[in-house]
């Protein structure tokens, strides 16, 4: 019954070391993810930012442009039709990232 005691104790001497290994393991890596998704969300707030000031700019040269009126109407609707086409993939892409 002594052997059954000292295997007894040496699996608690054993075990929580490792319980407490695996639980840091698990912590530097929830870490890790939690920092990448971190980075990948700032990315993806920058990469929108500059794709809606380079939306800015392109819609004010246009106006610029349909000012000195020489811009014709049909040529007006096929950039606006792009710009709603664009608009929709952005907008579908970021419902996408938010699932």
């Amino acid at each position: 019954m002594s052997d059954f005691n000292r295997n007894d104790s040496f699996r608690s001497l054993i075990s929580r070391p490792l319980i407490s290994f695996i639980m840091a393991l698990l912590g530097v890596t929830a870490a890790y993810f939690t920092t990448i998704g971190s980075i990948e969300v700032r990315l993806a707030e920058k990469a929108e930012a500059a794709l809606v000031e380079t939306i800015d700019k392109r819609l004010a040269r246009l106006e610029v442009v349909i000012r000195e009126g020489r811009v014709g109407k049909d040529e007006f609707f096929q950039f606006r039709n792009d710009i709603e086409r664009r608009l929709t993939r952005i907008e579908f892409f970021l419902t996408e990232q938010g699932r």
